[in-house]
């Protein structure tokens, strides 16, 4: 059986989240040896390189790296890392479905059961973007309504979020890979998002918003959504298979108690879900501190801390 590439994309600044995000995939896949994850970078260091690689091999996954930056020569992009996707369907034409997730996940459904509910003349599976799906009031500002229209869609009810797609590489064709990469030129504000809805916007199957459900609106009965989701995101809240901490609801970000969309004050649904990924972080923080010293400085570790705790308790406890 064909193993089923996950591919994500990352800098030095999201290693940590892509491994609590890797391990989360790892902990609610119905068979492990049926995925392998492929890290597309430009400036990974070596050593995050080795300590990805030991963590998720403890994890009891298998992991692959491959430098990209050599296919955006002269586009001269300032978020090199948020245009990666695009070349899935060129670098990975070898596999029947390949997975793109983001770093700021954490995966509590079993994603190979995507698979069986992927038409197979549809080239990509993806969730239906939630801020594009609101009902704002008419005196609103609607940024990324606006952002939409300009890349030529008209209807921005359909236009995915990019969080986490599933490329059915039969149906795609090489002239997908191609466009993909001739829109970089455009310079859309959604980067590769918007690309890839503009290419597969005819060919999308849409996933239950429980695959990607955006924690910026977790909270109940804040904003009305278009009535083709509104049941699916009232049913999906209490039954979440994939947990995107996207936007200002980042927990490392000042204030995400406070996200757009989040109710005033408390809100129980968000801190219970963002407190577990907190956890999840702060499990991987720790793993890292004891293999780190290890993998880099090898067999002088070893030694010194046997000279220095001859009792054999750790330094690092």
């Amino acid at each position: 059986m064909q193993t089923i590439p996950i591919v994500m994309s990352l800098n030095q600044a999201y290693v940590v989240p892509a491994i609590a995000t890797i391990r989360s995939v790892l902990n609610s896949i119905s068979d492990r040896n049926r995925i392998e994850f492929v890290i597309f970078h430009k400036e990974l260091s070596p050593a995050a390189i080795r300590i990805m690689t030991t963590l998720v091999n403890d994890s009891g996954g298998r992991i692959t790296f491959i430098n990209v930056q050599e296919h955006f020569a002269g586009h001269n992009l300032k978020k090199e890392e948020m245009y990666h996707a695009l070349l899935i369907p060129g670098l990975m034409a070898g596999h029947d479905f390949v997975f793109f997730l983001d770093a700021d996940m954490i995966v509590t459904g079993d994603l190979l059961s995507l698979i069986h509910a992927m038409p197979a003349d549809k080239k990509i599976g993806a969730v239906r973007c939630f801020f594009r799906n609101t009902i704002l009031p008419p005196n609103v500002p609607r940024p990324l309504h606006d952002q939409t229209l300009r890349t030529g869609l008209k209807d921005t009810s359909r236009y995915f979020n990019a969080g986490l797609m599933l490329f059915n590489m039969k149906a795609i064709r090489p002239e997908d890979g191609r466009r993909c990469l001739q829109l970089i030129s455009r310079r859309w504000k959604g980067h590769a998002e918007s690309i890839l809805n503009v290419v597969f916007h005819d060919s999308v199957q849409f996933f239950s918003v429980r695959w990607n459900y955006a924690m910026t609106h977790i909270a109940k009965d804040v904003v009305p959504f278009q009535p083709e989701i509104r049941k699916d995101v009232e049913e999906s809240r209490l039954d979440i298979q994939v947990q995107h901490f996207l936007f200002l609801s980042k927990p490392w970000l000042p204030k995400a108690e406070h996200a757009l969309f989040l109710k005033e004050g408390d809100c129980p649904e968000f801190r219970y879900h963002v407190q577990n990924y907190k956890n999840a972080l702060a499990a991987v923080m720790k793993d890292i501190s004891h293999v780190a010293p290890r993998l880099l400085c090898g067999a002088s570790w070893e030694m010194t801390e046997r000279h220095l705790d001859p009792e054999g308790k750790a330094l690092l406890a």
